[in-house]
């Protein structure tokens, strides 16, 4: 059977440690949420047009599911492939997301 989204995405965000209750520092922790997607790379040096008249280069375009959450411009992804992580960087920045009638589309 085919698989649409056989890649995985894996959202990145910080979270303050703090203090606790007897005022000790609390390291700050990594939160991770992973998605499924599918991956192409933009081999072709393709630049993306946004409504703001801005074209970006981008590394990838990232196809998700409709219903996924809103991404903003700046968060940080992981991309990991059928084989494991992509190997060209370990953390993306997001410069653009779109959501479709039957997908998402998100650029790196």
């Amino acid at each position: 059977m085919f698989d649409f989204r056989p890649h995985k995405l894996q959202v990145v965000t910080f979270v303050a440690g703090g203090f606790d209750e007897h005022g000790i520092p609390q390291p700050d922790t990594e939160s991770v949420v992973e998605l499924p997607c599918r991956i192409v790379p933009n081999g072709s040096a393709s630049q993306v047009r946004f409504n703001d008249g801005k074209a970006y280069n981008y590394s990838y375009s990232i196809y998700l599911n409709q219903d996924c959450r809103l991404f903003s411009i700046g968060e940080k992804v992981r991309l990991f492939g059928l084989d494991g992580e992509i190997e060209n960087d370990k953390q993306f920045e997001v410069i653009g997301f779109v959501r479709n009638l039957l997908n998402a589309r998100l650029w790196v």
